[in-house]
């Protein structure tokens, strides 16, 4: 007999971050089952800050009213990108943001890791905005920081 429950969903446990593949992780985390151990924070009250990160994903709890929903970042420098998902949609992608010395560093390493390249855009800081319709509390802020010696940190405002 079957012991194996095929339908349920797992999610990485903190003492084994090892997934089959990086797609299932991803597909877990972000789409499946969106409270798989992805570090959550609310929306307004919380300014997230990292380091170095190719990618990581954090929910951000943005209540069930609808409006205009602001994501504030600030990459420092070393280029970073940050994308907000709603609704199973990506409605922010600032690209990689940051200092446009540094092309050929991010060039290097997005080829290291068989992606191709991005134009890093100026300034490293700044906002965008996206109109929330729906009652959807969840939104996914991820943030893909590949450089060594990164910082950044980034918010996401309740909608008005």
């Amino acid at each position: 007999m079957n012991t194996n429950d095929w339908g349920k969903v797992y999610c990485e446990m903190e003492t084994n971050e090892a997934w089959g593949d990086i797609d299932n992780i991803i597909t877990i985390k972000n789409e499946s089952a969106p409270d798989c151990l992805v570090p959550a924070f609310n929306c307004g009250a919380s300014t997230i800050q990292g380091n170095v990160t190719f990618p990581t994903i954090y929910n951000i709890n943005l209540g069930d009213t609808t409006g205009i929903v602001t994501l504030t970042f600030d990459a420092y420098g070393i280029p970073d990108k940050f994308i907000v998902r709603y609704d199973g949609v990506e409605v922010i992608n600032t690209g990689y943001r940051g200092d446009l010395f540094r092309q050929a560093e991010l060039d290097a390493e997005l080829i290291s890791r068989g992606l191709p390249t991005e134009t890093i855009i100026a300034p490293p800081n700044g906002t965008a905005t996206f109109n929330k319709t729906t009652n959807t509390a969840t939104a996914q802020l991820i943030v893909y920081a590949p450089l060594p010696n990164t910082a950044w940190e980034a918010s996401l405002s309740c909608p008005v």
